[in-house]
């Protein structure tokens, strides 16, 4: 029942988010030909926007009572989202490496090392996991237009702690500082936590939500 669950949420956000994904590639095109990783890193930011949308459409159609009279516990369906959330997050990954490697290969001055493209990996990874993570709880406790908000404040705090890493200080020392295996095995399992937590939490809200 789980993989009917999963393919739903898929269609849902493919049919509902196609100017989302032009706008993703539209990054991706920015980014290469500028050969700025800043472009690329708006990738993982925008994930969460279009996950979200698959929760204001169920929200909208009243995917909730129609869901009650299925053969599925309410933990499946939220689980489906998240395992959704970590195809998105996995997905978010593998254009900002694409676009990392044809950076390399269209803009030969500005290529990135191994390390730098590891870095930027690991935040992408993690941003594209931590934010629908924070979010989703709050979604599920009330509602997605309630539960927008908290979206524009953790990716506003998320985005400021990034660029203030950043400003006025020498981008490739910034990097460096983060290209230790184990500070960058610690971002993923700081991610990795957070989204474990999460998933417990909203769990436990939806199967305590009235329909």
């Amino acid at each position: 029942m789980i993989k009917g669950l999963i393919a739903k949420e898929i269609l849902v956000l493919v049919k509902n988010n196609k100017i989302q994904f032009l706008c993703l590639l539209m990054f991706m095109v920015l980014g290469v030909f500028m050969g700025s990783p800043a472009y690329i890193m708006f990738i993982p930011f925008l994930f969460p926007m279009i996950l979200k949308q698959g929760l204001t459409v169920d929200e909208n159609s009243k995917w909730d009572k129609y869901s009650a009279c299925f053969p599925v516990d309410r933990k499946t369906i939220v689980s489906s989202k998240y395992i959704v959330m970590l195809f998105g997050s996995l997905l978010a990954s593998v254009m900002a490496l694409v676009s990392f490697i044809l950076i390399n290969l269209v803009n030969k001055d500005k290529a990135l090392s191994v390390n730098d493209i590891l870095v930027y990996l690991a935040a992408s990874t993690s941003v594209s996991l931590i934010i629908p993570s924070l979010m989703y709880p709050f979604d599920f406790k009330y509602g997605t237009a309630k539960g927008r908000l908290i979206y524009f404040i953790i990716t506003g705090i998320a985005v400021a702690g990034l660029s203030s890493a950043f400003v006025g200080a020498d981008v490739i020392s910034v990097i460096s500082r983060f290209t230790q295996p184990l500070i960058i095995a610690s971002v993923f399992t700081a991610a990795m936590v957070v989204f474990i937590v999460s998933w417990f939490i909203s769990a436990r809200i939806y199967e305590a939500r009235e329909i």
